[in-house]
């Protein structure tokens, strides 16, 4: 008995080396391995090599030929791309079949993997990562019930990472693979059947892909961009070009720079809209010089507003205008069929915090008070503008005024953190938004100082985000933020508000401004609409 134990051992060390060093590219494939001589280099006998190989043989890593010998398999690119497609269609349906027996057991089971994924990818361990990888995707199956597939998804995933792997010994690559599982759990934590079958599918798409010459092109934004949004990152960087860094200007002339860079996508075809100009007094019970808020109402003409929307425009906290951002106000009433509106919020750094912040808070309050008509408020807002939307909301919880019915939040800044993976990934100028310009932002909106009881209300996402309303968070795979929205959903998976979590693949920052040439833009606007007319019906 302790002879066949030995020799079990033996034949699992041995196949287990061999797996490595086939999967890292140690082995290439076409090279001959030969009975007789591994056993001799290995210290084993022969019969353990050849069980160790039939091994290899049924997860496709080695070609067994006669009287020709044994070969490591070779990659096909024809057969790359088929196991890639087969796995895509197979783990989206069991992302979506695992929402029927998900449990908070098998959430910190997915969560425990991922942790030592990172683990592995901060050690720059490639073949590690890719263990617990497998590890989680057949988690996942086994969520799902799906017993039978095991051994496909086995062969996929095995072919898919022999591809990556040897591209991707970079730290970088390996932190971003394994974080990226961090989605999928948080969308399987929503419990939106569509968003996790998306989420996943893009997943594998992109970390899994064929035509990856390593990690300078896995970053490189022709790579990582969408179509629509590589030619349009294109466009507006030669039109771009002719204005001056807006960081190295005062204030008030970097606010007519961004309203000349914005115009385009704000023409709208008045006729179709009902709007409203109008000023909300200055706040009389604020401790801070307040001052009247310019405020505007959009609506679609000649109909009657279904629900209201206040709607918090982004700008880094310093730049930003009703007109900026009066694109993005229009189409979401033309969808919801809501009243929005929008104020013009104090900028920084002439009034840092808490003055923005204040405004949006009073600018709510007065115009629920004003409002007679019975119909439900929600919020939204865009980066900054969604730091101020949940920031807002924490604010009205904690003097247990009356909240919205929900809320978006789009792309938002939420932390102080400046060494996210998406940071390092995306903040270097190539995706438009910087790690260094939203730090100028930063300390534009901290110029007055922050005390540290009032940190979290410029840092939301350090606050309790317990008992807040339903919340759509909306990230941009390509943006510095988006690790932000990430963390924000990891959470608000601890506390009972309910949330939606949703990431658009291949887009930057802003990118919701320019649905006229974006589909993406399109889709997330009528997700958003989709979501408070959903909130507006309860």
């Amino acid at each position: 008995m302790s002879t066949r134990k030995e020799t079990s051992s033996k034949v699992d060390e041995l196949y287990k080396r061999l797996k490595k060093q086939i999967v890292m590219s140690e082995l290439q494939p076409g090279q001959q391995l030969v009975e007789l001589e591994l056993a001799g280099t290995l210290g084993c006998s022969q019969s353990t090599v050849r069980e160790a190989l039939l091994r290899l043989q049924e997860d496709g890593l080695i070609q067994r030929q006669g009287y020709r010998g044994t070969t490591v398999a070779p990659i096909s690119p024809v057969e790359s791309e088929i196991f890639l497609e087969l796995r895509r269609m197979l783990e989206m349906r069991a992302a979506r079949l695992s929402l029927e027996h998900l449990t908070d057991a098998k959430l910190a089971i997915l969560r425990g993997i991922v942790d030592a994924m990172e683990q592995a990818a901060q050690a720059d361990d490639g073949y590690a990562l890719f263990e617990k990888d497998l590890e989680f995707h057949m988690q996942l199956f086994e969520i799902a019930n799906l017993p039978a597939l095991t051994p496909v998804l086995m062969r996929c995933s095995v072919v898919n990472h022999r591809n990556k792997i040897a591209q991707s010994g970079n730290r970088r690559a390996l932190l971003e693979t394994a974080q990226r599982h961090r989605n999928i759990i948080a969308a399987l934590q929503a419990g939106d059947a569509d968003i996790a079958a998306e989420i996943v599918g893009h997943h594998v798409s992109s970390i899994f892909g064929t035509k990856d010459n390593g990690p300078a092109a896995d970053l490189a934004p022709e790579n990582r961009m969408s179509g629509p949004m590589r030619d349009l990152f294109v466009r507006m960087s030669i039109d771009e070009a002719k204005f001056p860094d807006v960081t190295t200007l005062p204030a008030e002339e970097g606010r007519k720079i961004f309203e000349i860079r914005h115009a385009r996508w704000n023409r709208i075809d008045t006729s179709r809209y009902d709007i409203e100009h109008f000023e909300i007094p200055r706040n009389p019970f604020s401790r801070h010089p307040s001052q009247p808020i310019p405020a505007v109402r959009i609506q679609t003409a000649k109909t009657e507003a279904r629900g209201r929307l206040l709607y918090l425009h982004g700008g880094g906290w310093t730049f930003g205008s009703i007109a900026s951002f009066m694109g993005i106000m229009a189409r979401l009433a033309e969808r919801t069929g809501f009243a929005v509106y929008g104020i013009e919020y104090a900028l920084a750094p002439e009034r840092p915090f808490p003055y923005g912040l204040n405004d949006c808070t009073w600018a709510w309050r007065w115009l629920r008070g004003q409002d007679t008509s019975g119909l439900h408020w929600l919020v939204a807002g865009d980066s900054s503008g969604a730091n101020l939307a949940l920031a807002m909301m924490l604010d009205l919880r904690s003097l247990d005024e009356l909240l919205p019915d929900g809320a978006a939040l789009i792309y938002g800044a939420y932390s102080d953190a400046r060494e996210t993976e998406s940071q390092r990934l995306f903040g270097q100028g190539a995706f438009g938004l910087t790690t260094a310009r939203m730090t100028w932002f930063r300390n534009n909106y901290q110029a007055g100082g922050i005390p540290d009881f009032a940190r979290q209300r410029m840092f939301p996402v350090e606050a309790d985000l317990h008992n807040l309303p339903p919340l759509l968070i909306v990230a941009a795979e390509l943006d510095p933020l988006r690790d932000d929205s990430i963390l924000l959903a990891r959470k608000l998976a601890q506390t009972n508000t309910p949330f939606e979590f949703r990431q658009v693949p291949g887009v930057i920052h802003n990118f919701l401004h320019w649905s006229e040439a974006l589909p993406e833009a399109v889709a997330t606007l009528d997700a958003i609409a989709a979501f408070m007319q959903a909130r507006n019906s309860k």
